[in-house]
């Protein structure tokens, strides 16, 4: 039996998903937290209307964050649903971000809107480098999906009372809107290959199944 693909949350789905839940769960009251396997957490929010559920996943091969319809109910084995739930009961999440092209989602919680920050949510979807943090008013660790060690990791090791530093910045040019064509077709040029392969295998990392750029001239 064939094993059904599964779709890469990439950062233009990200993105979209990002600004869907400001739509819908912000502001509203965090209200449970479920964890259904080693890698993945449901989290519940009170909105005026109703309680809405999104789940999120570190799992390595595809981490992601999305809407679920009210889950099943698991049980209370989860250290880490039961910190959750005591850290962040009756805070307001006021504000869900995500910058530029790095795959980290903030969710911001307060006592109500327009008062002090006091904890952070923070979902770093970052394939086997994927994590999920708690972090109090003073950026600090609380808990986490998983502990990297010294020995995993010596350039950004993560535990609970370690504080919280951003992931090494993303290698490269930054897409710049501003650009210019020919400035932007140089730097693609670099890498020794024609401009229509070299955009062929960018786009065939995101769009397996197109079949673009046919008509694009060489470098």
């Amino acid at each position: 039996m064939n094993k059904v693909p599964i779709q890469i949350m990439d950062l233009t789905t990200l993105k979209a998903v990002v600004f869907e839940l400001s739509q819908d769960i912000v502001p509203s009251r965090f209200e449970n937290a479920q964890q259904i396997d080693s890698h993945t957490i449901q989290l519940g929010f009170r909105t005026l209307e109703k309680l809405r559920w999104i789940e999120i996943s570190w799992l390595a091969e595809y981490p992601r964050i999305i809407s679920i319809p009210p889950p099943k109910r698991y049980g209370e084995k989860s250290t880490l649903a039961k910190q959750l739930k005591h850290l962040l009961v009756n805070l307001a999440l006021v504000e869900i971000t995500q910058t530029g092209f790095e795959r980290i989602v903030r969710f911001k919680l307060s006592n109500r809107p327009g008062e002090e920050i006091e904890k952070e949510l923070i979902v770093e979807l970052m394939g086997r480098h994927s994590n999920i943090l708690l972090l109090d008013r003073t950026s600090k660790i609380i808990t986490l999906g998983k502990q990297v060690k010294e020995s995993q990791s010596r350039l950004r090791p993560i535990g609970t009372g370690d504080f919280y530093t951003n992931p090494p910045p993303l290698k490269g040019l930054i897409p710049d809107y501003s650009e210019s064509f020919n400035s932007w077709k140089k730097n693609i040029c670099l890498v020794p290959s024609t401009f229509k392969n070299s955009l062929k295998d960018k786009s065939q990392r995101y769009f397996p199944r197109n079949k673009p750029f046919s008509n694009i001239t060489n470098c």
